[in-house]
Protein backbone atom coordinates (compact mmCIF):
# COMPACT_ATOMS: atom_id res chain seq x y z
CA UNK A 1 0.00 0.00 0.00
CA UNK A 2 1.51 3.32 -1.11
CA UNK A 3 0.27 6.82 0.29
CA UNK A 4 1.07 9.83 -0.71
CA UNK A 5 -1.01 11.94 1.60
CA UNK A 6 -2.79 12.44 4.86
CA UNK A 7 -6.31 12.08 4.15
CA UNK A 8 -5.52 8.35 2.32
CA UNK A 9 -3.01 7.42 5.38
CA UNK A 10 -6.17 8.17 7.76
CA UNK A 11 -8.57 6.48 5.73
CA UNK A 12 -6.65 3.44 5.84
CA UNK A 13 -6.01 3.29 9.44
CA UNK A 14 -10.17 4.11 10.34
CA UNK A 15 -10.79 1.40 7.98
CA UNK A 16 -8.44 -1.05 9.87
CA UNK A 17 -8.47 0.03 13.27
CA UNK A 18 -12.25 0.52 13.29
CA UNK A 19 -12.50 -3.65 12.94
CA UNK A 20 -10.58 -3.75 16.05
CA UNK A 21 -12.04 -3.18 19.95
CA UNK A 22 -9.91 -3.72 22.72
CA UNK A 23 -9.40 -3.16 25.86
CA UNK A 24 -5.85 -4.09 27.57
CA UNK A 25 -4.81 -5.98 25.19
CA UNK A 26 -2.07 -5.60 22.21
CA UNK A 27 -2.14 -7.15 18.79
CA UNK A 28 -0.70 -6.93 15.25
CA UNK A 29 -2.48 -7.77 12.01
CA UNK A 30 0.14 -8.65 9.61
CA UNK A 31 -0.40 -6.84 6.42
CA UNK A 32 1.75 -5.47 3.79
CA UNK A 33 2.10 -2.39 6.20
CA UNK A 34 1.19 -4.10 9.46
CA UNK A 35 -1.06 -2.41 11.92
CA UNK A 36 -0.52 -2.75 15.84
CA UNK A 37 -2.40 -1.78 18.57
CA UNK A 38 -1.95 -1.76 22.70
CA UNK A 39 -5.03 -0.97 25.35
CA UNK A 40 -8.11 1.18 23.66
CA UNK A 41 -9.76 2.30 20.64
CA UNK A 42 -9.98 6.26 20.95
CA UNK A 43 -13.91 5.23 20.41
CA UNK A 44 -13.65 2.79 23.80
CA UNK A 45 -11.26 5.39 25.79
CA UNK A 46 -14.39 7.78 25.05
CA UNK A 47 -16.92 5.74 26.43
CA UNK A 48 -14.76 4.39 29.36
CA UNK A 49 -13.51 7.96 30.24
CA UNK A 50 -15.95 10.16 28.74
CA UNK A 51 -15.35 12.57 25.48
CA UNK A 52 -14.17 15.38 27.55
CA UNK A 53 -10.96 13.45 29.52
CA UNK A 54 -9.50 11.85 26.29
CA UNK A 55 -6.38 13.52 24.34
CA UNK A 56 -5.04 12.06 21.24
CA UNK A 57 -1.75 12.71 20.23
CA UNK A 58 -1.07 11.96 16.35
CA UNK A 59 1.36 11.56 13.58
CA UNK A 60 1.47 11.08 9.77
CA UNK A 61 5.09 10.51 8.46
CA UNK A 62 7.54 8.99 5.94
CA UNK A 63 9.27 5.92 7.63
CA UNK A 64 13.26 5.94 7.15
CA UNK A 65 12.59 3.17 5.01
CA UNK A 66 10.41 4.78 2.67
CA UNK A 67 12.76 7.63 2.41
CA UNK A 68 15.50 5.98 1.57
CA UNK A 69 13.99 3.92 -1.59
CA UNK A 70 12.51 5.90 -4.71
CA UNK A 71 9.45 4.10 -6.10
CA UNK A 72 7.35 5.49 -8.83
CA UNK A 73 3.77 4.60 -9.70
CA UNK A 74 2.59 4.07 -13.42
CA UNK A 75 2.79 7.91 -13.96
CA UNK A 76 6.33 7.93 -12.86
CA UNK A 77 5.46 10.53 -9.91
CA UNK A 78 7.36 9.34 -6.69
CA UNK A 79 5.55 7.44 -4.08
CA UNK A 80 6.01 7.21 -0.39
CA UNK A 81 3.81 5.06 2.08
CA UNK A 82 3.06 6.64 5.06
CA UNK A 83 3.56 5.31 8.77
CA UNK A 84 0.28 6.81 11.19
CA UNK A 85 1.23 6.74 15.46
CA UNK A 86 -1.51 7.99 17.94
CA UNK A 87 -1.66 8.03 21.33
CA UNK A 88 -4.34 8.01 23.29
CA UNK A 89 -4.63 9.70 26.90
CA UNK A 90 -7.16 10.24 29.52
CA UNK A 91 -6.80 13.93 30.53
CA UNK A 92 -8.57 13.62 34.25
CA UNK A 93 -5.70 10.50 35.04
CA UNK A 94 -2.38 13.22 34.61
CA UNK A 95 -2.58 12.20 31.19
CA UNK A 96 -2.54 8.65 31.32
CA UNK A 97 -2.04 6.29 27.96
CA UNK A 98 -4.75 4.46 27.58
CA UNK A 99 -4.06 3.22 24.08
CA UNK A 100 -1.53 3.69 21.50
CA UNK A 101 -1.75 2.44 17.88
CA UNK A 102 0.49 2.23 14.72
CA UNK A 103 0.55 1.85 11.24
CA UNK A 104 3.74 1.19 9.40
CA UNK A 105 6.56 -0.95 9.11
CA UNK A 106 7.88 -3.51 11.78
CA UNK A 107 4.39 -2.72 13.75
CA UNK A 108 4.64 -5.67 16.23
CA UNK A 109 8.36 -4.95 16.97
CA UNK A 110 7.37 -1.53 17.92
CA UNK A 111 4.41 -1.97 19.81
CA UNK A 112 5.89 -4.52 22.12
CA UNK A 113 7.95 -2.75 24.69
CA UNK A 114 4.78 -0.27 24.54
CA UNK A 115 2.75 -2.85 25.49
CA UNK A 116 5.01 -3.59 28.79
CA UNK A 117 4.97 0.28 29.43
CA UNK A 118 1.27 0.89 29.41
CA UNK A 119 0.62 -2.00 31.28
CA UNK A 120 2.81 -0.22 34.17
CA UNK A 121 0.89 3.32 33.54
CA UNK A 122 2.96 5.37 31.37
CA UNK A 123 1.66 8.66 30.84
CA UNK A 124 2.22 11.71 28.18
CA UNK A 125 5.26 13.02 30.96
CA UNK A 126 6.68 9.63 30.54
CA UNK A 127 6.81 9.78 26.58
CA UNK A 128 8.34 13.09 26.76
CA UNK A 129 10.87 12.67 28.78
CA UNK A 130 11.75 9.66 26.92
CA UNK A 131 15.03 9.74 24.48
CA UNK A 132 14.08 8.45 21.10
CA UNK A 133 16.43 5.75 19.48
CA UNK A 134 17.19 7.96 16.05
CA UNK A 135 16.89 7.03 13.79
CA UNK A 136 13.55 4.35 14.76
CA UNK A 137 9.80 4.52 13.51
CA UNK A 138 9.78 3.88 17.71
CA UNK A 139 11.30 7.35 18.35
CA UNK A 140 7.73 8.83 17.00
CA UNK A 141 5.89 7.92 20.10
CA UNK A 142 8.24 9.89 22.56
CA UNK A 143 7.72 13.17 20.07
CA UNK A 144 4.30 13.10 19.17
CA UNK A 145 3.17 17.12 20.26
CA UNK A 146 0.20 17.33 17.80
CA UNK A 147 -3.24 16.91 19.09
CA UNK A 148 -6.06 16.06 16.97
CA UNK A 149 -8.20 18.96 19.43
CA UNK A 150 -5.61 21.71 18.23
CA UNK A 151 -6.62 20.84 14.79
CA UNK A 152 -3.11 20.96 13.38
CA UNK A 153 -2.45 19.16 10.80
CA UNK A 154 -0.63 15.91 11.94
CA UNK A 155 1.52 15.70 8.89
CA UNK A 156 5.15 15.62 9.36
CA UNK A 157 7.33 17.41 6.92
CA UNK A 158 11.42 16.78 8.50
CA UNK A 159 12.38 14.36 11.01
Amino acid sequence: FFFNDTATTEIYTEQIVGSVRCVQETGTIFTPLEYSYVGLTEELAKEKHGSENIEVYHSVFTPLEEQIIQRMDHNLNFMKRKSYAKVIVNKADKERVVGLHYVGPNAGEVMQGYAVALKMGITKEDLDRTVGIHPTVSEEFVSLHVSKSSGQSPEKTSC
